[in-house]
């Protein structure tokens, strides 16, 4: 069931609305979602584009070939990742307005995850490389 999910940076300039079928949460423990967040990323993945306010706000670095990360440009909050040159998104949970229904589900890059912490959720956990193929083959709004 397609459900509405919305959310704002710390500042309050960038505010969203997208759809998304689950309230899963997945965790990354990459190296670079560790700088990007200065721990680990908790993210949910919604159909297609979010709606935007305060688009002129909104920074956004690739990170990689296949990947850009965007923020707020006045207080730096984490938005979202998403596929280059894609419609696929994953908003960060931090930024969302209601996170009382989610529910941590996965956890990728589990090779990478930093031996000082464990979380005690019972989650699938993916390698990185099986986590990537999994999120490209997936068509959009999956």
């Amino acid at each position: 069931m397609v459900h509405k999910v919305s959310g704002q940076c710390l500042c309050g300039g960038v505010r969203f609305v997208a759809e998304a079928k689950t309230h899963d949460v997945t965790v990354c423990h990459c190296s670079m979602c560790n700088r990007w967040s200065g721990g680990v990323s908790m993210f949910m993945d919604v159909i297609g584009a979010p709606e935007f306010e305060g688009r002129d706000l909104i920074g956004i670095y690739r990170s990689s070939d296949w990947g850009e990360r965007a923020f707020c440009k006045v207080c730096g909050s984490s938005l979202f990742w998403k596929l280059a040159g894609k419609d696929r998104y994953t908003l960060s949970t931090g930024a969302l307005n209601d996170q009382t229904v989610l529910t941590m589900a996965t956890e990728i890059f589990i090779e990478d995850k930093p031996a000082y912490y464990a979380f005690a959720n019972d989650t699938v956990k993916l390698s990185g490389p099986d986590a990537m193929a999994a999120f490209v083959e997936e068509p959009d709004g999956a």
